[in-house]
């Protein structure tokens, strides 16, 4: 085959890499997160993990 032949295989990497070398130069569109749902993400966790202790814990007291 050719080197200059077209095929779907060939279009597609080229597709591919024209994205990749693209979205090198796109200006960042990730939402900045605010210290407050920073914060308010670690009470969450903390919330949930302090849950999950007071279970544990009444289980151990409740077990026979």
């Amino acid at each position: 085959m050719n080197a200059q032949a077209v095929s779907y295989p060939s279009l597609q990497r080229r597709l591919i890499a024209k994205r990749r070398s693209r979205a090198l130069f796109l200006p960042r569109t990730a939402q900045q997160v605010s210290r407050a749902a920073i914060i308010r993400e670690i009470a969450r966790a903390v919330a949930a993990l302090a849950a999950i202790a007071a279970w544990g814990v009444l289980i151990f007291l409740l077990a026979p």
